[in-house]
């Protein structure tokens, strides 16, 4: 570790020189631009401008398509990237249209030039104006509506609110890797200059994110076994399942509000509803004459993907006190 003396000049102003080697690794001279990030500990950490050249890339794809060339360009996308050329000796039609399928559900990139064997994909959006708070609040309200759609979709059989369901689940995925590209953008670059947000903040936004979107796909699982099948439940099924609307859109809600917060005695709460919840469940699987043998196996599995909604929204408020508790030990550092 490198010391170095702090130096004063004029009335207000306090200097300290970087370390040579440094400053040489990542071509710093005068006039070059430095990024500096304010840790809730006091620390400050210093990342260099980043060139033209660091924020483009060029992925040849090869004869990849499907599942791996959309995982590659979604790698180049959370990287941080700001332009990816995607080449091939010879691309084909099939892989054109999975490269337009991914860049149709990510937030930023756009297709700017298509030849025989090369598309340019640029992201419009700069990185300075990233907000994972304002994400963060969009998912949960997209994920809450998804699970209230989801159960109304299966108590009334309505397959198309169930269909409407399955598209938002893409919405959800967007915003997801959105907060996903700014934690990676503090973390390898410290260039997104958002004075309330530090790496542990985003990190723990990201972890959220990734439950929600997690939630999403039970909640697409349900409207799924809705959309393929016709199941006409008794009544008091029905009012019993219509029952955890209210409660889930609560646990959703409240869970993600403590944790922007910092709640800790509110996550707790949460987490003992999640338990009291689960009970609630129990009695709502099938164990009577009333029900068809198809429908109480449509019914299980529906609680199986509930009682996962429930596992991810305790994670979430374990986050938030895990957060809560780092935060005191910085402040008694």
């Amino acid at each position: 570790m490198e010391t170095r003396k702090v130096q004063r000049t004029g009335k207000s102003t306090f200097i300290v020189s970087l370390p040579k080697a440094w400053a040489v690794k990542n071509d710093i001279s005068a006039g070059s631009l430095i990024y500096i990030n304010q840790s809730d500990n006091g620390s400050l950490v210093l990342s260099p401008d980043r060139s033209e050249r660091d924020l483009n890339i060029r992925l040849d794809i090869g004869s990849k398509v499907g599942d791996p060339l959309i995982r590659d360009i979604i790698g180049c996308y959370i990287s941080g990237y700001r332009g990816i050329e995607v080449t091939s000796p010879s691309m084909t039609a099939t892989q054109k249209r999975d490269i337009h399928q991914i860049v149709q559900k990510l937030i930023g990139p756009e297709i700017l030039e298509e030849t025989v064997n090369k598309v340019q994909i640029q992201d419009l959006i700069n990185p300075e104006e990233l907000h994972s708070e304002k994400a963060l609040r969009r998912i949960r309200t997209v994920v809450r509506s998804m699970i209230q759609d989801s159960i109304k979709a299966l108590v009334n059989n309505d397959k198309e609110l169930a269909a409407d369901v399955i598209q938002r689940d893409d919405d959800v995925d967007r915003l997801y890797l959105l907060i996903s590209r700014q934690f990676t953008e503090i973390l390898r670059r410290g260039s997104v200059k958002q004075e309330t947000l530090d790496p542990l903040t985003t990190f723990s936004y990201t972890r959220a994110a990734t439950n929600l979107e997690s939630i999403a796909d039970h909640a697409t699982r349900i409207a799924e076994i809705v959309v393929g099948c016709n199941c006409d439940f008794p009544q008091d099924l029905v009012d019993e399942m219509g029952r955890l609307d209210s409660i889930f859109v609560g646990l959703i809600e409240e869970s993600i509000s403590s944790l922007l917060q910092l709640n800790s005695d509110k996550a707790n709460e949460i987490i003992d509803r999640c338990l009291q919840a689960r009970k609630l469940i129990a009695q709502i699987v099938p164990g009577n004459n009333s029900v068809k043998k198809h429908e109480e196996t449509l019914i299980r599995l529906v609680i199986t993907s509930i009682e996962r909604m429930l596992d991810y929204i305790t994670n979430i408020s374990e986050i938030t006190i895990n957060q809560c508790q780092s935060g005191l030990s910085s402040e008694a550092g």
